[in-house]
């Protein structure tokens, strides 16, 4: 079996819903989560796929600058983001006895993710992401090799992204065209021009042939179609957590690999200019991850 790891760093305050987030990592048993914090560990503990290692927020940025140079500009945790296209380097010892490594949020849910990235999927490709047009910053795996633990170098003005305070979304946009842009892309680029003809798509494909972009359908209120073509606030809004399994009520029995809350808990990313349901007001959050979770406009909320 291909082994997995996860690295999170997380500073600040667990999130209200974290119970249920270490309840779906429990319910991964082969595969292993490496925590960075300064929060409570408490919640971390006694789970035997979860690691965790505590320190500051500064001491963990300070690592980077040793390599990435002393004017980079990590001024908040979510900075960190753009930092993520270089943990290959950062955490090459935490991650040197697996086959895959990459990293993941805390906004979310999991259901079975070896059913999604099963082991023939991943002696196939080298780089797994759970959209289809681009590289997935909520999920993110990476062959463990040389070439993708150094990916980040290859990202286009890597250190001014760095330097800059705001975030930029490197892990995304950056890395995607990294991994995606041709010799023939960057030049059209450069010269502000298209370039469209059978040779081009040709080399595309090719260097795609090891990148396994399948849309899972995780993250409900984007402009990326759904399954059955809505777009934005017209995608599913009530979503079951049963025992580490995601479901529903517009797909009914189909199975996701896991639930995103990023569009349930801010409007910052919902294109169509409409509220997050759970934006500046009290939500539930009534969470018993032994029985059957809801996971709606309300919040999240326990079915006894």
């Amino acid at each position: 079996m291909q082994s997995i790891i996860f690295i999170v760093p997380y500073f600040g305050k667990w999130p209200e819903w974290m119970d249920l987030y270490i309840d779906s990592i429990r319910r991964n048993p082969t595969i292993d989560f490496l925590f960075i914090t300064d929060c409570d560990t408490a919640v971390l503990t006694d789970i035997p796929n979860i690691s965790f290692r505590q320190i500051t927020f500064e001491e963990y940025i300070s690592r980077y600058k040793k390599m990435l140079g002393e004017d980079i500009q990590i001024t908040d945790p979510y900075k960190i983001c753009d930092l993520r296209p270089f943990f290959g380097i950062i955490h090459e010892q935490d991650i040197h006895k697996y086959d895959f490594f990459g990293w993941t949020d805390t906004d979310l849910f999991f259901g079975n993710i070896r059913s999604f990235y099963t082991n023939d999927i991943l002696q196939r490709y080298q780089v797994l992401s759970t959209h289809a047009i681009r590289l997935s910053g909520h999920c993110t795996l990476l062959k463990n090799t040389p070439k993708y633990r150094t990916i980040g170098y290859q990202i286009y003005q890597w250190e001014e992204a760095l330097k800059n305070p705001d975030f930029i979304g490197i892990d995304e946009h950056g890395m995607t065209n990294a991994l995606c842009m041709t010799f023939l892309d960057k030049v059209a680029e450069k010269l502000k021009c298209s370039i469209n003809n059978r040779l081009l798509n040709g080399l595309r494909k090719w260097k795609a042939r090891k990148y396994y972009f399948v849309e899972q359908y995780t993250t409900p209120f984007t402009s990326i179609p759904w399954i059955d073509g809505s777009l934005n606030s017209m995608q599913p809004d009530e979503w079951t957590y049963d025992k580490g399994i995601i479901t529903n009520k517009r797909d009914k029995d189909r199975r996701f690999m896991y639930i995103h809350l990023m569009n349930f808990k801010s409007g910052k990313w919902r294109h169509d200019g409409t509220k997050a349901p759970w934006e500046e007001k009290e939500i539930s959050m009534d969470i018993h991850p032994d029985y059957r979770i809801t996971i709606d406009r309300h919040g999240i909320r326990t079915q006894l």
